[in-house]
């Protein structure tokens, strides 16, 4: 839950590679289909994404435009990644997000 959790902060915050990062989190942890992770980390992403909604909200820093045109491509992409996920060989995508994902993770960290 600890990484998870880390990394959905990270995504609340930052946002960009926050579902390749869980799903590489959970793909290290959890034992289970790539299409039932890729599931929980959709509903982990919108509830983080909600959460971090909610705080920007309330700070009155919120540019509208550039909000919507971030909402129609957040739910775009993640319909099309769904769709994705179940067309390739689940073993190599599980492998490839794992990569990509810890790369991305330790890139951040190390250029931060």
């Amino acid at each position: 839950m600890v990484p998870v959790g880390l990394t959905t902060i990270y995504g609340g915050y930052f946002g960009a590679g926050q579902s390749v990062l869980i799903l590489a989190v959970l793909g290290l942890f959890v034992e289970d289909s790539l299409q039932r992770l890729n599931a929980l980390k959709q509903g982990i992403s919108l509830a983080s994404n909600i959460a971090a909604a909610i705080f920007f909200l309330f700070s009155g820093m919120v540019v509208w435009e550039a909000a919507a045109v971030m909402v129609v491509g957040a739910f775009a992409g993640g319909a099309a990644g769904g769709r994705f996920a179940t067309r390739i060989d689940a073993e190599l995508l599980r492998w490839s997000v794992v990569s990509i994902g810890l790369a991305i993770g330790i890139w951040f960290l190390v250029t931060l």
